[in-house]
């Protein structure tokens, strides 16, 4: 992000410009897929404005096929309560948020944050990550416990650890408070800290493969945000189906398809050359597509080891 234009107040970002920032649809689509692609557990999304709230969990919810509920402090009281209900219960994944849950609210079993606003405030940051750092009921509150005994408990819970997702500017400077700021005070140690966690380069090749991708999922969901508008009414009739005994066993990774764009679209695992397989395996950022060709490699080894 390039925030450099935003003016401060009171130690953050002003709150309208930094609204205005963060209020393109690019960027919320972006927040999305980054929301998507890292959520575990329960997740709270933290927005800049009540826009982006809205969008973000009507994206979620609509256009990415995770349910997602949305909070803001002008929002109708029983309307606020029905949605943290349904995040608290299990129905909604993403608790979409613009300056509510920052203090006060407590649902130890979030375990996720998405930092979609940028703060250089340590003390609001601080509320925010605090959050999801809270274990869950039971595993700290018993007679004699200490910091040990604590943190053994926390790592042997349903809940060992917490994440959280930071923004962070376009330069790479250190301008915005990151979780590196509650571990860390020392700006010698700190600078080490943060330039151990940058990727490493990446070849032309990957990053073509990456922005091919991630326009394909972009133009997807403007696509159906676009379809949802031009839709009126509901469709009619009646849904027939029939029940089928599935037998015979798992499926093979090998028929699934592949789901990257490029040469090889379309085609099953196990029509792909090995070299394109053992690239995949290694540079796919996508959790899922990346495991997916993992176990294709894997069986291909298997089945030359059973050859032999």
């Amino acid at each position: 992000m390039d925030l450099s234009g935003i003016h401060l107040s009171g130690g953050d970002f002003v709150q309208k410009e930094l609204q205005n920032a963060m209020n393109k649809e690019a960027t919320k689509q972006k927040i999305c897929l980054i929301t998507v692609e890292e959520m575990e557990g329960p997740t709270v999304l933290f927005t800049a404005g009540v826009d982006a709230a809205k969008a973000c969990a009507h994206y979620l919810t609509h256009n990415y096929g995770v349910p997602a509920v949305y909070v803001h402090g002008k929002q109708d009281e029983e309307e606020r309560k029905e949605a943290l209900a349904a995040f608290k219960g299990g129905q909604a994944k993403v608790l979409c948020n613009c300056m509510v849950v920052a203090i006060g609210f407590d649902f130890p079993p979030t375990q996720t944050l998405i930092m979609g606003r940028p703060t250089k405030s340590l003390g609001f940051a601080l509320q925010c990550w605090g959050r999801a750092f809270r274990p869950l009921p039971g595993d700290v509150d018993f007679r004699g416990s200490t910091a040990e005994s604590r943190k053994a408990a926390i790592a042997a819970s349903k809940k060992p650890y917490a994440k959280i997702v930071d923004c962070t500017p376009s330069s790479q400077d250190h301008t915005l408070v990151t979780g590196i700021d509650m571990f860390v005070t020392d700006d010698e140690v700190k600078e080490y800290v943060r330039k151990a966690a940058e990727k490493k380069p990446l070849t032309p090749e990957e990053i073509a493969a990456l922005a091919e991708a991630q326009a394909a999922k972009i133009a997807a969901a403007k696509a159906i945000e676009e379809m949802r508008k031009n839709t009126q009414g509901r469709a009619t009739g009646s849904v027939v189906g029939r029940e089928i005994e599935l037998r015979g066993g798992k499926r093979c990774v090998g028929t699934y398809f592949n789901p990257i764009k490029g040469k090889y679209a379309g085609q099953k695992l196990n029509q792909l050359p090995d070299h394109y397989v053992a690239w995949a395996a290694e540079q796919i950022r996508t959790g899922w597509i990346r495991s997916m060709f993992r176990r294709e490699q894997e069986r291909r080894n298997a089945e030359r080891f059973s050859h032999r």
